[in-house]
């Protein structure tokens, strides 16, 4: 059983055990089994509704041994397992039946709940009158069970938003095939709004996502390593030197070479200074470095990062670029996911990305032959095109490639000649 599973089961249990003792302080108004209608129920219709059968079945039995020790007695146990067992062989059914939400599930439940408690009363009181009151609580228990559901669909509703009931909205599967084969050395930026796509397409490069057709060619055989926008999603230790001396260790590096790797890496990501600090005491810029350095010192033949420098400040972002050029150096392929079209445009290549598809692969110059291409696509051009826009309409000639200063010098020799 996964940790993930293990621990949903465990907070239903919880969620059944908190209804099942608050059951008991609802005051009687008869002294008669099942009216109390089952309320615990509803853990174990989301239980059924979010996990499986399995799942719920071990979230009821946790209700039932509950309710038992709970009432203290072997006669309520009986009880509650009649309860339990008739509502769980109706939830069963029901969430078997395609379209049928959990509302009408909980409500047949409390319903039955209340039925089985009154069978075991019956066997062990010898008399059929207390099926008398079944009318009266199967009404009562339309209205507990609708509102239980109710508040149960609504928790579901919220933990899974419109999403795959993981918590968070399914990641798009890109099709990730015009990038064509990213080569070593190689400098690709994708630029887009954001939720175009860019980051699904990089875990799919990164081999941590499905991948939609072929598959793209990514320095074949090469590890890939992904740097994420926060860093603390990806720090594990409290001490610097530790989180990024974390994945050697794991891989068998004894102790003198993770000495050599650690500090390796932190100089490479410019963050040597930070290396008996802890974690907590640092910026988020300064994490960011962290987190690179732990990258780095896994040695990926590959490297994503998804808006590495969004934290950093102009020096930090200065130190970033040469880190990416000592990289692609190095026969590493750097994949940038940027929204700094400045930073971007300084790739081999960009990849414009539009609502979960990519609509434009090639060199920088040539998405700025494109303006109205990176307009719809949410994608500002770098301030030296927006200048090299700006004065073409004036009528200079100005090549795509360009900086600020040349731009200048443009302008400088046309006045003259004006």
């Amino acid at each position: 059983m996964d940790i993930e599973r293990l621990a949903s089961i465990s907070l239903l249990a919880a969620v059944a055990l908190v209804l099942s003792y608050l059951e008991t302080m609802i005051p009687l108004p008869v002294a008669l089994p099942g009216v109390k209608l089952g309320l615990a129920n509803v853990a174990v219709a989301i239980a059924m509704f979010s996990l499986d059968v399995r799942a719920a079945g071990a979230v009821a039995a946790v209700k039932v041994l509950a309710s038992g020790l709970l009432f203290g007695s072997p006669m309520m146990l009986a009880y509650s397992f009649g309860g339990t067992a008739l509502a769980f062989m109706g939830m069963a059914a029901l969430t078997a039946v395609p379209g049928v939400g959990l509302v009408p599930v909980s409500m047949v439940a409390a319903i039955l709940h209340n039925a089985g408690q009154l069978a075991v009363a019956a066997a062990m009181l010898g008399t059929s009158s207390v099926w008398i009151n079944l009318p009266v609580l199967a009404v009562a228990a339309c209205a507990t069970g609708g509102v239980t559901g109710a508040v149960g669909q609504a928790a579901l509703e919220s933990l899974a938003g419109e999403g795959d009931g993981t918590g968070c909205e399914p990641r798009p599967v890109v099709d990730c095939t015009p990038l064509g084969t990213i080569v070593a050395g190689e400098r690709v930026a994708f630029i887009g709004a954001n939720g175009s796509g860019k980051t699904s397409c990089a875990l799919q490069l990164a081999g941590l996502a499905q991948a939609d057709g072929g598959a793209v060619s990514v320095v074949a055989g090469r590890r890939a390593g992904v740097s994420f926008q926060d860093p603390d999603s990806q720090i594990v230790a409290p001490k610097v030197h530790d989180d990024v001396a974390f994945g050697p260790e794991n891989r068998g590096a004894d102790r003198e070479q993770m000495i050599q790797i650690v500090n390796k890496a932190l100089v490479d990501a410019g963050a040597e200074d930070f290396l008996t600090r802890d974690v907590d005491s640092l910026s988020g810029g300064q994490k960011q470095r962290v987190a690179v350095a732990g990258l780095l010192a896994l040695a990926p033949g590959v490297v994503v990062f998804d808006e590495a420098t969004a934290m950093l400040d102009p020096a930090a972002r200065a130190s970033f670029e040469r880190l990416v050029g000592r990289l692609c150096a190095a026969g590493v392929a750097v994949v940038q996911i940027t929204q700094i079209m400045d930073e971007a445009f300084l790739a081999d290549r960009v990849a414009v990305f539009c609502e979960g598809a990519i609509v434009f692969v090639g060199a920088p110059a040539e998405a700025l032959r494109e303006p109205g291409l990176l307009a719809s696509c949410g994608v500002e051009a770098p301030r030296s095109a927006q200048a090299i826009f700006a004065v073409r309409e004036l009528g200079v000639n100005v090549d795509e490639a360009s900086d600020l200063d040349e731009v200048e010098e443009a302008i400088c020799r046309w006045l003259a000649e004006a």
